[in-house]
């Protein structure tokens, strides 16, 4: 399952975000509705995880040498099981909302073998920011 695509979502007053449609039934059907979801290690989202992908992300991680101690205690010490309710939404804990500075309205992106969960506002500002910097040197051969 290959996790692409952007859409803007809202974050009910419980914390609540439902997963667009387009998604839905893959995610049923790869993983039942069991996901993971915890906090990037180094930028200010969410990391959400189809629960096969999650095991391992997870078996990865814990591999990493005692230098990222703290990238994996961001990681692992935030990550938590969640399950799609019957209207496909998952609950953000108050926890992962603060540390990230979720809005009512987030971004849910794509990212290959998981999603990452931005605050709108916050990921808008970052994007353009990235507009202004210059592109990484492998991108310069790149042709369409």
């Amino acid at each position: 399952m290959l996790l692409e695509g952007a859409s803007t979502i809202a974050v009910d007053a419980k914390g609540r975000i439902a997963i667009p449609a387009r998604y839905r039934d893959d995610l049923e059907q790869v993983c039942e509705g069991k996901l993971h979801i915890t906090r990037h290690f180094r930028e200010d989202c969410l990391l959400l995880f189809p629960e096969n992908e999650w095991v391992t992300f997870r078996t990865m991680v814990a591999a990493w040498p005692n230098s990222a101690a703290w990238q994996k205690r961001r990681i692992l010490g935030n990550a938590m099981p969640v399950e799609l309710d019957t209207a496909s939404r998952i609950l953000l804990s108050p926890d992962l909302r603060e540390e990230v500075q979720m809005g009512r309205e987030a971004k849910i992106i794509g990212n290959g073998s998981h999603f990452e969960i931005w605050d709108l506002a916050l990921f808008k500002a970052k994007d353009a920011a990235s507009m202004q910097q210059p592109d990484p040197e492998f991108l310069d051969n790149l042709s369409f």
